[in-house]
């Protein structure tokens, strides 16, 4: 018998999947399990971690591990499971595979070669996080040696919160010359706005408007500054400086509900690289895959029957989009996950940090090196393909279609959509990294002193927030980050994330999640 010795450690190499960083550190163990996380100093981020890598060792052994199947809250044996999947997946043409965040290229290749064996022709992405759009920029990794060239960097949104690693190196950069310009486009203002030589306070939504005025776009003779709230003199100033700068770097961070069309966002960053030379540099949780179908096809075709069972693979879908549940009423949703649920047919996968294969970073292509046990009845992406079908290999990944967005049509719409109903406040989303999951922190409703002043709201009060989707209680910050008329969240559990509206992009068959009119109250 083994003699338990709680001062025995071992420490095992890991790289963080929690957002395109890749960060390096080690996952500490002793005989009891998992007790903690070292930093190493010769890995990328030399040592220094975010809240989320720091508690690596709590997402691993977090009591809501899910351990083995689960069927509408109850456990069930994969035994069963195995036969249920398999019999679906015997009428392939009422089936669709989707697949979201938590996995790796190599168990996405399997996904699809499984897919193509057994004649499962609808696929498509859950990843409905807009930071997706961003995800063709990857290609070109970033080299730190490209910040140090810099004279100007352009930032859109709050990488400070959404990848904080990133914060230390833009900072030094910017105090190391004066003449250093860091420019920040946001409608919040946020952490990495806090340090920025210029700070662009947009409306809600508009950001991409005003990347094409400074990329000198003509939108529909659309007015940017009236849009956007930014003088026209400023663009026109920013636009001169920024043209034919082919030092500049453009870092880009979409947030859930915090723009109208991140399509356009993606668009619109890819005018201004063209205009300016800039290379556009983009921090994500995910990058995200293509499907043969975009979700709203799938939506369809659930409606018409065509689809009767749907398989998920990955963590998000459909947990933390509740909105979407009711237009899937008509099919049967398996989805893996990492977490206990309630309500769903929930397969047991392990976390990103216990997998081996390939992480998509900012910086290029990093291995996960594995070696750390998933909860025993937990299985890989490969084996439950393997249970399901042998012989499937890999497939051809999709690529997607060249698309041609009508910018001008776009432009218009978002301005449109700008505007805020009398006595309902607009709903943004953040994206803080402290926030992650709801595990660290819990999410807190930020509102203007004024409008706190007019709702009788005080600083140690919880309020009601009633979306057309939903309603929940949440604590106030109050705070002057946000303008009158607007209040954000750090959208991180299902029950806030519920409350954002989506709009399905008929050019693109996506969903997209938008800031959202809400009613607010001091709860009692």
């Amino acid at each position: 018998m083994k003699k338990i010795d709680p001062k025995t450690i071992s420490i095992k190499r890991a790289v963080c999947p929690f957002c395109s960083f890749g960060c390096e550190f080690g996952v500490v163990f002793n005989d009891f399990g998992v007790c903690g996380v070292e930093y190493i100093k010769d890995g990328s981020s030399n040592g220094r971690l975010c809240p989320r890598g720091s508690a690596a060792g709590m997402y691993l052994d977090h009591p809501r591990r899910l351990a083995v199947p689960m069927r509408n809250g109850r456990p069930a044996v994969w035994s069963k499971m195995s036969k249920d999947l398999i019999k679906v997946v015997g009428s392939p043409k009422s089936v669709a595979v989707t697949f979201d965040r938590n996995v790796t290229p190599e168990e996405y290749a399997a996904i699809v070669g499984f897919c193509d064996s057994v004649g499962i022709q609808y696929t498509a992405s859950t990843y409905f996080e807009p930071e997706h759009n961003l995800r063709p920029f990857l290609d070109k990794p970033f080299a730190p040696a490209n910040l140090e060239e810099a004279n100007i960097v352009l930032v859109l949104g709050d990488i400070f919160n959404q990848a904080p690693m990133s914060s230390r190196a833009i900072i030094e950069w910017k105090m190391k010359d004066k003449k250093n310009e860091l420019i920040v486009i946001d409608s919040l203002n946020t952490h990495t706005a806090g340090f920025a030589t210029r700070f662009l306070k947009v409306n809600v939504g508009t950001e991409p408007l005003l990347l094409l005025g400074l990329a000198q776009e003509n939108s529909g003779n659309l007015d940017i500054s009236k849009a956007t709230g930014v003088d026209g003199a400023t663009v026109n100033q920013i636009s001169t400086m920024i043209k034919g700068n082919g030092k500049g770097l453009i870092f880009a961070s979409l947030s859930f509900g915090h723009t109208y069309d991140p399509a356009l966002c993606a668009e619109s960053l890819y005018r201004l690289h063209k205009f300016s030379g800039m290379k556009v540099v983009p921090f994500v949780e995910f990058p995200g895959y293509n499907g043969n179908q975009g979700f709203s096809d799938i939506i369809d075709m659930v409606k018409k029957k065509k689809v009767k069972n749907l398989i998920n693979f990955g963590e998000l879908f459909p947990f933390y989009y509740p909105q979407l549940v009711d237009k899937l009423k008509g099919a049967n949703i398996y989805a893996t996950s990492t977490l206990k649920h309630s309500g769903y047919t929930m397969l047991p996968v392990p976390l990103g940090l216990e997998k081996e294969g390939t992480l998509v970073t900012t910086f290029g292509k990093k291995k996960l090196p594995g070696g750390i046990e998933p909860p025993s009845g937990a299985k890989s992406i490969e084996a439950l393909l393997s249970m399901l079908s042998s012989g499937h290999g890999k497939g051809k990944t999709p690529q997607p279609a060249g698309r041609k967005l009508d910018i001008n049509a776009r432009a218009q719409r978002v301005a449109q959509l700008t505007e805020t109903k009398k006595k309902s406040y607009k709903l943004v989303g953040e994206k803080v990294a402290y926030n992650f999951l709801g595990f660290l922190e819990g999410e807190a409703l930020k509102i203007n002193p004024l409008d706190a002043a007019e709702l009788g709201i005080g600083a140690h009060d919880v309020a009601s927030i009633t979306s057309k989707q939903g309603s929940t209680d949440l604590p106030v910050k109050i705070t002057e980050d946000v303008g009158q008329g607007v209040v954000a969240v750090a959208a991180e559990t299902p029950s806030v994330r519920g409350l954002f509206e989506f709009t399905i992009d008929n050019e693109l068959s996506a969903i997209n999640f938008i800031p959202t009119e809400v009613k607010i109250c001091r709860k009692e």
